[in-house]
């Protein structure tokens, strides 16, 4: 057991410099059970924009079923991209924005949580998800997954959330 004298701050200095730079300093600290106080601080620096992701499993039964995730999925797809605003091709238009909003026997869900219009950054479709590809006759999947990451455009406050956000 160690005992440190008060006001003895100079050996603490020591102690520590001995405990971090010394040679075998990992090995001073074993022996002795003292470790340096590293003294960090975590300073807030600010908020990023929240990002959420939206999983779905699309099981088509007929070629219409199959031909309408396809549409959705390029739909999401086109959407999630810029375009140009040139012939040049020099400035892009911004993607498309989305209004995120949860019914409930049509009318909007007020349990949920609600999002502040945000883009699509990533679009993920898995072809495979049960980890063999299966296809009906025509070569249509059976079976897709997408996953879909937004990222809002306005930062959170506590005023937008009281506000019911």
């Amino acid at each position: 057991r160690h005992t440190r004298l008060q006001g003895d701050w100079s050996s603490d200095v020591c102690s520590s410099d001995l405990l971090t730079k010394g040679p075998n300093a990992g090995a001073m600290s074993a022996l002795t059970g003292l470790a340096p106080n590293p003294m960090k601080e975590q300073v807030f620096k600010g908020v990023d924009f929240r990002t959420f992701t939206m999983e779905y499993q699309f099981a088509p039964r007929s070629r219409d079923e199959s031909d309408n995730v396809n549409r959705i999925i390029k739909a999401f797809k086109y959407h999630m991209h810029p375009e140009y605003k040139d012939t040049n091709n020099f400035l892009f238009l911004y993607p498309s924005e989305f209004d995120i909003e949860y019914y409930h026997n049509g009318e909007e869900n007020m349990n949920i949580h609600r999002h502040t219009s945000c883009v699509l950054t990533e679009l993920n479709v898995n072809y495979t998800p049960n980890g063999n590809f299966s296809t009906f006759s025509e070569g249509r999947p059976t079976q897709i997954n997408v996953s879909m990451t937004f990222k809002e455009l306005t930062i959170l406050t506590k005023e937008l959330i009281a506000d019911g956000l």
